[in-house]
């Protein structure tokens, strides 16, 4: 009898551990805390992209813990650095699955990586929110459900540029130079068919390597064309390059760039500044007066206590909107959390308010956003330049 006894014991204390410990332990989910997870480039040459974005989402964390969290049960936020390559994304991306300890994955960054994780964690039913990339496909609700953009796409911001330089600036001899992966390509593709709106042609295109500083053979390529304005994709490093080489050579071109290649890195590395040097945004400014948002903001960076002025920019700032949407979605859940519900709750509780910010998504739509803000590299006021 006593072997008896002993047999069926153990077989209770396994059908215990299989049946309790696992649904309470996994997805991220914890008696203590939430677990979220973020595959971006924190080394590498678009670092400060991943770094950025990563220090907004912690920033809305470290205030919704520290005002208690959610019952008592902390955020916590696992960051994989990927470099901004498809391969370790896709690896980052494998760990998350396999080790099954997140509730979702938030807050990457880049478009070639973003091709990698998608399909992994849509595979794996894992929400995947806020990635730093405007791509066309990623905006495609029905080929990954499990994806949420909080910002504008690409062809919005491409839209913005060319309407802008061809019908104020009057400029229709338009060229590309573009980072030759799945990110340059996406925006030669809207540049194309924003310019056919227009009756215009795309009259010259030349290309470099992702993660290469040889950039400026592209500008010597392109510049045979006798082009008005050049739409510069890539990060901020070979954005700064090819424009500051531009300004050695006393090439008048207008130069835009979009949202991914920072503002604010572009501002430290260019040579001169100036007005036809054309950029967009996907968040207001950090240090907007009329922002509820961007004040709230730097409340919640200032009460760190580190460094706020590194992070004062507005990757940081959509990454701390990021973090208060993620924290909004599970305050509407209560204590009904989980990976389906989080994910059925996200676009169903749409609109989500944020100080004054409203991220709401149509019906059959992914996408949260279409704000874009268009300004220029001209030389910050002295009132600018001390804020930031």
């Amino acid at each position: 009898m006593k072997k008896k006894s002993k047999t069926v014991w153990l077989v209770v204390l396994f059908s215990a551990f299989v049946c309790f410990p696992l649904s309470a332990e996994t997805q991220g989910l914890h008696a203590d805390r939430i677990v979220f997870g973020q595959s971006a480039c924190t080394t590498g040459p678009n670092a400060q992209v991943g770094l950025s974005y990563s220090k907004g989402i912690e920033v809305a964390f470290q205030e919704f813990n520290d005002g208690g969290g959610l019952s008592g049960k902390k955020l916590e936020l696992i960051v994989l650095d990927d470099g901004y390559e498809p391969e370790h994304a896709a690896a980052n991306a494998d760990r998350f699955v396999e080790k099954d300890d997140v509730l979702a994955v938030i807050g990457g960054v880049g478009t070639p990586t973003a091709m990698r994780i998608a399909p992994i964690l849509r595979s794996a039913n894992i929400p995947f929110i806020g990635h730093v990339s405007g791509a066309d496909f990623l905006f495609d609700a029905a080929r990954y459900p499990n994806v949420t953009n909080l910002r504008a796409s690409y062809l919005d911001e491409v839209r913005t540029l060319v309407d802008h330089i061809v019908d104020e600036l009057e400029e229709e001899r338009i060229g590309i130079i573009y980072q030759d992966d799945a990110f340059g390509r996406a925006i030669l593709r809207d540049l194309q068919q924003s310019l056919e709106g227009h009756d215009l042609p795309l009259l010259a295109k030349s290309r470099f390597s992702r993660n290469t500083h040889a950039v400026h053979a592209s500008l010597f390529e392109i510049g045979k064309a006798d082009l008005d304005a050049i739409f510069l994709v890539g990060t901020y490093p070979a954005v700064a390059a090819i424009i500051n080489l531009a300004d050695s050579l006393d090439e008048d071109y207008t130069m835009a760039s979009l949202s991914f290649s920072l503002s604010y890195e572009l501002r430290n590395r260019i040579t001169r500044p100036h007005e036809r040097l054309l950029h967009t945004e996907v968040m207001p400014s950090p240090v907007d007066a009329s922002s509820e948002l961007a004040m709230k903001f730097r409340s919640a960076l200032q009460a760190t206590g580190e460094d706020s002025h590194s992070f004062l920019n507005e990757t940081a700032l959509e990454g701390y909107l990021l973090g208060r949407f993620v924290i909004s979605i599970l305050q509407h859940l209560g204590t009904d959390i989980a990976r389906e519900t989080f994910a059925q709750s996200i676009r169903s509780s749409s609109p989500v308010m944020i100080e004054d910010w409203v991220i709401e998504f149509e019906p059959d739509s992914n996408k949260g956003s279409e704000y874009v803000r268009l300004t220029t590299l001209a030389p910050l006021m002295k009132t600018q330049l001390q804020n930031q």
